[in-house]
């Protein structure tokens, strides 16, 4: 989890760790491990979310006021959350479906209009809108339950406002250890680092989040004094912010002081999702995290929480604070345990046209266990052997020549283009142009703009991209199979009965296979072959199977189905059309009843007919139900205006399947051919227009009931297995420096806030990127300099008409880019946790001169395929530099005024240069 990047990287330090042990013993694979080859676009697993609107009574009011879910309104209205927008036409009643509903949960929109609910002409009962979170979801191999929406109403401003959860606070705490000894003065809120002195073996290292101490440094309110921002300094000596002003020392005169790291959390979103551990579990209270399935003594999660543990909840809050001012939070979420939380400007990002529809899907893989920096997620960070961590690699492709580690620009737009790489980095799509390309629908208006290209943002790594040289494994493969480190189960040898960790749950695979019947009967028969449920949990059943025909097609008759084969006599239980107008009555004999709590499973109720069809029947069977070793076909006379179906009708049907452990889908055919084969609906190929449903929370399986699962992914290799504690690991997301669309950022001088991706004329004097910031210059012109101080810079087909500085951070002054001015990279820091690198060519031009001093060892450089017309010195450096030909693929230099290298103790290499003037030094001969 991202507190800082030191902090980050001592945790995967751990995590792989202990991975790696889990690997070499030949450690279980997670609940959710599909046997059958998945292939793209299979969905094998589920989740159950249950979302909760919280509120709260205003003074002078007796109703509650709940927070936005989605972006019809500021104002929640839980009460019809995902209900249809209309009553079924059939029954008056209907099951909800949150891709039809007016108010759905979260995001909604229409792939091929690009139009959602809230905007003039969204038709949301015309089955043609996406829930963009299972969307998402699907993509890595998950399909999304919602369940029916729950509210929680907290005390207003009158009653305890302190716990008026509308609002959740993130503070900051230190945890040690001491990381840096340093001298130094505060005026105001600027930190100014003079000196620092050795920790142990190693350097002071100064990063976001320390808490410092010292004679004169504030302590109160707790927990004092720490960083809340880099300026010049990004590790050592040079300029911060801090959270309290104050006057501590002088220029003249600084003081010593220490700083310890400090850990982010938020102790109101713990108690909100019931994660304040026990200290004596399982003595009830316990948080979700101590608890079991089945329970081991601590109960049960209070309401409105799920009383199933397993069950995911997502809180939907107004607002969430962060640590210090100025910041903005969109969402949050627990790293590898239950409970995300989602803050109102999601959705008003300041308008719904601006909202950040990727939230709530990146927030809920991250209680799967997935991180910014794995994967294919994140900057640029091979897996070899002298970059071993933390554990991923790259997502191709990677257009740049010489990349370096950290790079997040256009020269390597998997990182931007993942939807778990952090917000600071991720290009965040509109909501219009979120599911462009989905299903090989292009959104009008989408695909010509260079942030939304068709198809490309929001991606995850799948299972077909792996390579043993850039991606060993895919974000998928972590997720299903259990290989993210915290989805890795206990090894074989631990006793424990707990041994896998319950948040996702397999999908049964079932097949049906319709065929138009053969010779020349004109009465439209259509034969249905059903395998059996496999790949599900152990011993599960298909219960019911219900055949939803599209608009205008009818059953010629309602005596029954024809029976051709069944693999056991009495299978069937019962056959019911809907609308049943040849009153058929409906027995209610199963052995488990899975209609107790949903008619449309049992005696008379909301039509069983998936969403947006007019007409359907359903097969029941005989307890236990159709079972792996079961088969079953029959045939069933449909028409179509009166008339016998052709092929292209039975495309349009759809199947739904409910299972024994209540979990229900539902399935289009694969598209029609002009060949007679048969057409496949699959339950790993779910319906984006049908929202799944879970039925019955309780049913009992045919079989033993599952071993003991634990409510999160398990801590890997851990005797006995547990969860990891959540007030020591701090939800993800919860660091507004990591978070786009922060205010007061901007890379064009203020014509744009927030936005990393600039183009066209950038005002002057000058523009300075600070420590923190990551801007992406494609097609521009700079009316004066460039400065960069800890920033991260890409330059492509740009021109500088002043001068280019860089004291530390990384640039890519990439192809077609043209300073005409000098450019100077001097002065880094000598400790720096950020990035430091640079890259400059091919085709780039400098009527200036380049100047590269005084670099530590930790920032390397490339100068490669450029011209420069002012002569190049490269002197008094620590780190590596490539001026040409040498190693990799950097093309000579064409140099005026010579070239210079003297002083450098890092390698400095190169050759293939034509230099007038002359190369002297180290560089001689290059």
């Amino acid at each position: 989890m991202w507190m800082n990047q030191r902090l980050s990287q001592m945790v995967w330090l751990f995590l792989v760790a202990s991975m790696a042990a889990c690997f070499a013993s030949g450690a279980a694979l997670a609940t959710c491990t599909p046997t059958l080859p998945t292939t793209a676009g299979s969905v094998p697993c589920y989740i159950k979310v249950q979302p909760i609107d919280v509120g709260t009574i205003p003074t002078g009011s007796t109703l509650p006021v709940f927070a936005p879910f989605n972006t019809t309104s500021q104002t929640g209205n839980p009460s019809t959350a995902g209900m249809p927008v209309a009553p079924n036409p059939i029954t008056g009643t209907s099951l909800p479906n949150n891709p039809t509903s007016a108010n759905p949960i979260g995001f909604i929109v229409d792939p091929a209009t690009g139009l959602f609910p809230g905007l003039p002409g969204y038709n949301a009962s015309s089955g043609t809108g996406v829930d963009v979170t299972r969307a998402l979801l699907n993509n890595v191999g998950v399909d999304l339950v919602w369940l029916s929406m729950n509210t929680y109403v907290t005390p207003g401003p009158n009653n305890n406002p302190s716990q008026n959860f509308t609002t959740l606070n993130v503070g900051v705490t230190s945890t040690g250890p001491q990381v840096a000894s340093c001298n130094g003065f505060i005026s105001a809120t600027t930190l100014t680092v003079t000196s620092c002195g050795p920790i142990g073996n190693g350097a002071s290292t100064l990063a976001v989040y320390d808490v410092l101490a010292g004679s004169g440094i504030a302590t109160s309110p707790a927990p004092g004094t720490y960083i809340t921002g880099l300026g010049t300094g990004s590790g050592g000596v040079g300029t911060y912010k801090v959270n309290l002003s104050q006057t501590v020392g002088s220029s003249r005169k600084p003081v010593p002081f220490t700083a310890t790291s400090g850990t982010l959390g938020s102790q109101d979103f713990l108690t909100l999702a019931d994660q304040v551990p026990s200290a004596s579990p399982p003595t009830a209270p316990c948080s979700i995290s101590q608890m079991t399935i089945p329970p081991n003594g601590c109960g049960f999660p209070p309401p409105p929480l799920s009383p199933d543990p397993t069950t995911i909840n997502l809180f939907f809050v107004n607002k969430l604070n962060p640590p210090t001012s100025g910041g903005t939070l969109y969402g949050f979420a627990l790293i590898g345990n239950n409970g995300v939380a989602i803050g109102g400007n999601t959705f008003f990002a300041p308008t719904p046209l601006q909202a950040r529809p990727d939230t709530i899907a990146h927030e809920i893989l991250h209680n799967l266990g997935l991180t910014h920096e794995t994967y294919g997620a994140g900057p640029y960070n091979p897996l070899t052997p002298s970059n071993p961590f933390p554990p991923g690699g790259i997502a191709p492709p990677v257009l740049a020549a010489n990349p370096f580690i950290g790079e997040c620009d256009p020269n390597y737009p998997g990182c931007g283009a993942n939807l778990m790489t952090s917000g600071d980095l991720r290009t965040e799509p509109t909501l219009t142009c979120v599911l462009n390309g989905y299903l090989g629908r292009t959104t009008p208006g989408c695909s010509g703009q260079p942030s939304f290209p068709l198809g490309t943002t929001d991606q995850v790594t799948a299972a077909a991209q792996e390579s043993t040289t850039s991606l060993p494994k895919s974000q998928q493969r972590a997720v299903l199979a259990g290989l993210s480190g915290l989805l890795q189960t206990p090894t074989p040898i631990i006793t424990s009965p707990i041994n896998s960790g319950g948040l996702i749950e397999p999908i049964p695979y079932e097949t049906t296979k319709a065929q138009l019947e053969t010779g020349d009967s004109p009465t439209g028969r259509v034969i249905f072959d059903l395998s059996g449920p496999v790949d599900g949990r152990p011993g599960e059943t298909l219960v019911a199977w219900v055949l939803s025909l599209p608009e205008d097609h009818t059953f010629a008759g309602q005596g029954g189905i024809d029976v051709i084969s069944q693999s056991r006599k009495d299978l069937v239980q019962d056959v019911s059309y809907y609308p049943n107008t040849a009153g058929n009555p409906l027995r209610k004999n199963i052995g488990y009843d899975p209609g107790a709590d949903t008619p449309a499973v049992g005696a008379a109720g909301p039509s069983p007919c998936a969403a947006t069809t007019t007409g359907c029947l359903m097969v029941k069977f005989q307890a236990p139900g159709l079972g792996a070793d079961d088969s079953f076909m029959f045939s069933e006379n449909i028409l179509q205006a009166g008339a016998p179906i052709a092929k292209n009708d039975l495309c349009k049907a759809k199947i739904t399947y409910y299972f024994s452990d209540g979990y229900t889908t539902t399935s289009n055919f694969s598209r029609c051919s002009p060949d007679p084969l048969p057409v496949i609906a699959s339950s790993w190929r779910p319906d984006p227009h049908v929202a799944p449903h879970f039925v019955k929370t309780n049913l009992l399986l045919a079989q033993a009931p599952p071993p003991t699962l634990l409510p999160c992914t398990p801590v890997p290799n851990s005797n006995p297995p547990v969860c990891l504690d959540p007030t020591q690991n701090p939800p993800e997301d919860a660091d507004p420096t990591r978070e786009g669309g922060q205010l007061g950022q901007s890379c064009n001088n203020g014509a744009t806030i927030g936005s990393i991706n600039i183009s066209g004329t950038i005002p002057g004097p000058n523009v300075t990127v600070n420590a923190g910031q990551r801007c992406n210059y494609t097609n521009c012109e700079f009316l004066g300099s460039l400065t960069i101080n800890g920033g991260n810079v890409f330059l492509g087909n740009c021109q500088v008409d002043g001068n280019l500085t860089m004291t530390s951070g990384t640039l890519n002054l990439s192809t077609s880019t043209h300073v005409m001015g000098n450019v100077q990279i001097a002065d880094g820091s000598a400790v720096s946790l950020l990035p430091n690198s640079f890259t400059i060519g091919p085709s780039a031009q400098i009527d200036g001169g380049l100047a590269i001093q005084n670099l530590p060892e930790n920032e390397p450089g490339l100068i490669c395929g450029t011209t420069v017309s002012g002569g190049v010195t490269v002197k008094n450096n620590q780190s590596s530099i490539q001026i040409g030909q040498g190693v990799g693929q950097c093309p000579g230099n064409r140099i005026a005024g010579g070239l210079s290298c003297k002083g450098n103790t890092g390698a400095v290499t190169g050759g293939g240069n034509t230099v007038s003037g002359g190369a002297s030094g180290q560089c001689a001969g290059f």
